[in-house]
């Protein structure tokens, strides 16, 4: 059950995650660059403390992750600019689809063990075959058409964020190493990924890109991404390490639409896009989680 709970905590910052652009409406880049290297900042010197890390695929996989980091961070912090944190948490529902099938592929005996118990594995078909149904009604209307179209690439990075996170949570017996060479590593690199993309895409110069990047609002927004990121991070390595399927703990952290539509009914933001159909993918997505912690031996 700890794995429900961190991967609720990691929904509520999720949900904090994709509001904050929706605001402020910065360069999806500039936010990255922040996200990245003050992660990595204010972690590294922790690292010292800690083994050296000698697997050549623990760092190709810490690299990797930062890749995908990066491709994530700044569609999604462009899209709650241009679409509303809303909308765009809620397109990301189809992740856990995408992951659950991504995990299935790539531990094949583990899925033909589930596949034996015939009861819950047509139960969780019928439930993800609901959960998509309701996706393609919300993809119907335009905006979330345009919604879904922008942000698939965060989705399919989202599903290998998250199965390369299992890896890197279980690289060691010690969590904490774990989550300090993710904090470290892995958003370093994603701060690489966007000062490239935002040089190539923007072309600041050299004076222009500490202009930017250290403007007076960026860098109050950024030291408030810094803050709620690292927490992300540990709630999210530590789920993903305790779950049977990666997939399952993408289910829970979409439980950010929740969190944003209530705060958004707070601040009187309108929201009311797709919000049913968003909803009732939701609603498919407890299901699965009830029939994988209902003690029907589900391991994967």
């Amino acid at each position: 059950m700890l794995w429900i709970i961190n991967g609720l905590v990691y929904g509520f910052f999720s949900a904090l995650y994709t509001l904050v652009n929706q605001q402020h409406k910065l360069n999806g880049y500039i936010l990255g660059i922040w996200r990245g290297f003050g992660i990595a900042l204010v972690f590294l010197p922790f690292l010292f403390f800690v083994p050296l890390q000698t697997s050549a695929y623990n760092w190709a996989l810490l690299i990797f992750q930062g890749w995908m980091i990066g491709i994530y961070d700044s569609h999604i912090f462009f899209a709650s600019a241009n679409f509303g944190a809303g909308p765009t948490s809620r397109s990301l529902a189809v992740t856990a689809i995408v992951t659950t099938a991504l995990w299935w592929i790539i531990t094949p005996s583990l899925f033909f063990e589930l596949v034996k118990d015939s009861n819950a594995f047509i139960t969780l078909l019928l439930v993800l075959f609901g959960f998509t149904l309701c996706y393609w009604y919300m993809i119907k209307t335009p905006i979330s058409k345009a919604v879904a179209e922008y942000t698939a690439p965060a989705v399919f990075a989202l599903a290998g964020m998250s199965i390369a996170t299992k890896e890197i949570a279980m690289m060691g017996q010690n969590v904490w190493e774990n989550i300090l060479y993710y904090l470290v590593v892995a958003t370093f690199v994603s701060g690489v990924y966007n000062t490239v993309f935002f040089i190539k895409r923007n072309h600041p110069g050299f004076k222009g890109f500490f202009q930017q990047v250290f403007a007076p609002k960026v860098i109050k927004v950024g030291i408030y991404i810094v803050s709620f990121s690292a927490a992300l991070i540990t709630a999210k390595t530590m789920a993903m390490r305790l779950a049977p399927n990666p997939g399952y703990v993408v289910a829970l952290v979409l439980t950010a639409p929740f969190f944003v539509f209530a705060l958004n009914k707070y601040n009187k933001i309108p929201d009311n896009i797709s919000v049913r159909t968003g909803f009732a993918m939701i609603f498919f997505l407890v299901l699965m989680l009830l029939i994988v912690t209902d003690n029907h031996g589900i391991v994967d």
